[in-house]
């Protein structure tokens, strides 16, 4: 099963089962600037962290635990999780 992920600006994702997820935690900052820190990597079929009843549910997880994600291997656009509008099981 696949995940559509909806954003504030009508844009649209899908996210399947071997989809790669990278998401990021913003930190406050420290000495040495601002930073972003990994949190997870991985897709639902290779990430514990992932493997759900439902995929669905590992991504509303993950989301609600992470300030920044992408979807992209090499990375070159990230989206904001709280411009996440809802997310569907299609």
């Amino acid at each position: 099963m696949s995940v559509k992920v909806t954003f504030s600006n009508g844009e649209n994702i899908v996210i399947h089962e071997d989809t790669q997820v990278v998401a990021w935690k913003s930190l406050d900052k420290e000495d040495g600037g601002y930073y972003a820190e990994t949190v997870h990597i991985g897709s639902n079929v290779d990430s514990e962290n992932l493997q759900t009843s439902e995929q669905v549910v590992g991504l509303l997880g993950l989301f609600g635990n992470s300030d920044w994600f992408s979807i992209e291997r090499p990375v070159s656009k990230f989206y904001k999780t709280s411009a996440i509008v809802h997310l569907e099981n299609i």
